[in-house]
């Protein structure tokens, strides 16, 4: 290479290249411009060709790919307005069991309860069959607007069975088709049911509507997110109230195989440069359960709220957590049927702190004689509990008027524990100074005993 040239090379200056004939001889500058023409077109002749080959290939395992798809997968290709995606399908009878429960136990759901549960009194003018249950399986679990919802699963009743559609977008550019499609069942019903989609599935699907300028009215949807009533009413006897753990716990069912949650966006990564529809094919039965699991769920949760009777996969503390709930919704008559159930039998069942909870829905609901004998038995257990003592001690000075026995009880708690803290004992002693006022008060006595 000549100096100037190498100059050249480092000042990124263009070195004009020297064009010979077949015999080595330098070619005039004309000769040369044409050599270098002739040489671009066919490097770019091979590249051309090369990239349609490419082309051919992907297409063609686009097509194997989808071909396999529809035999491994009871679905087949679907399409509207905005394209072609994958659409797969099923539907359950009413007598078909999920785990302890057959799908027929959420076709006829009291709709308040629900409502209740959802802490949304609209829904108690619609019918279950007006839900639409929906999960969506994902490119990322984080979020965000380069996150995707490539298989989005829907499930609703509908003649005496229950139906499944998962609609599956093979490849990005099929998004816009899929959404199409969700949005077109979308419009059929009144309201969603979702695990978590309040937090999740919803507002993703909202900003993958508006990334494709599309309109939806997904999220104006009244919406039952059971995770949320699932905490309130489970969550106290569970290690986390992940759908997994619920089904296992609760709902009595077991999955073989499962593909777990972290590994459900590699494998559509997988099947997008592969196109091997059994990276696939867990996902779909993954997601199929998840929507399957959510009707079994939601009549598990309304029955706790409608005071079914006790059976073996309940347990006393649901039903306490749920006639808490029901307080506060000011539901007297449902209260009242979980405190019957809840009697000396079911009772004996309860923690001490549930005992405790008991009680002082009791005490809230007018049923003091209960909280009485409930406040007894905790006492029974540890006669120096400060909650027992305490309201038993409220008790017997203000509705009893017995203020003899509650300074009694005061000084004995007082005398025999040492474990109350500053405070309690402070509360006490005020409540002891007063009780003893009111005992020595003049005339009080025989007002007492007149009563009596």
């Amino acid at each position: 290479m000549k100096s100037i040239d190498k100059l050249k090379r480092l000042t990124g200056e263009a070195i004009t290249p020297i064009a010979k004939d077949q015999n080595g001889t330098i070619l005039p500058a004309s000769g040369r411009r044409a050599a270098i023409d002739d040489l671009r077109s066919r490097i770019d002749g091979v590249v051309a060709r090369s990239a349609a080959r490419a082309r051919a290939a992907q297409e063609e395992a686009k097509a194997r790919g989808n071909r396999a798809l529809c035999e491994i997968l009871e679905g087949e290709e679907s399409e509207n307005r905005l394209g072609r995606f994958f659409l797969a399908g099923g539907s359950l009878s009413g007598a078909s069991r999920h785990g302890h429960r057959s799908i027929h136990d959420a076709f006829d759901i009291d709709m308040t309860a629900a409502g209740m549960l959802a802490n949304n009194p609209v829904l108690g003018n619609y019918h279950s069959s007006d839900a639409l249950f929906l999960d969506t399986e994902t490119t990322g679990l984080s979020g965000g607007t380069g996150t995707m919802a490539f298989l989005i699963g829907l499930g609703w009743y509908e003649e005496g069975r229950f139906h499944v559609r998962q609609i599956l977008a093979r490849d990005f550019s099929e998004e816009p088709a899929a959404l199409a499609c969700l949005q077109e069942i979308a419009a059929q019903k009144k309201f969603l049911v979702t695990f978590n989609g309040k937090a999740f599935d919803v507002n993703l699907l909202a900003a993958r509507f508006i990334l494709n300028r599309m309109p939806s009215s997904l999220h104006e949807l009244p919406h039952l997110d059971l995770l949320h009533p699932a905490r309130r009413l489970l969550g106290h006897r569970l290690d986390n109230c992940r759908l997994s753990t619920l089904e296992t716990d609760i709902l009595g069912v077991e999955r073989e195989g499962d593909v777990p949650g972290w590994e459900i966006p590699q494998r559509y990564f997988d099947w997008l440069r592969r196109r091997d529809p059994r990276s696939l094919a867990d996902i779909f039965a993954h997601n199929r359960l998840d929507v399957i699991s959510m009707t079994t769920l939601t009549a598990h949760l309304v029955d706790l709220l409608k005071a079914r009777a006790l059976k073996q996969h309940a347990h006393p503390d649901d039903y306490l957590a749920a006639a808490r709930l029901l307080l506060k919704k000011a539901r007297t008559e449902e209260i009242e049927k979980i405190l019957e159930m809840l009697g000396e039998n079911a009772c004996a069942e309860l923690s001490l702190p549930s005992k405790k909870k008991l009680a002082n829905l009791c005490k809230r609901t007018g049923r003091l004689d209960e909280a009485v004998r409930i406040w007894r038995q905790v006492m029974a257990c540890d006669p120096n509990d400060f909650y027992a003592v305490s309201e038993l001690a409220k008790h017997l000075e203000h509705r009893a008027r017995d203020y003899a026995r509650a300074e009694a009880l005061i000084e004995d708690a007082l005398a025999g524990n040492r474990f109350f803290s500053e405070e309690e004992q402070e509360a006490l002693s005020h409540r002891l100074k007063r009780l003893r006022a009111k005992a020595f008060r003049p005339g009080k006595e025989t007002r007492q005993q007149t009563r009596a």
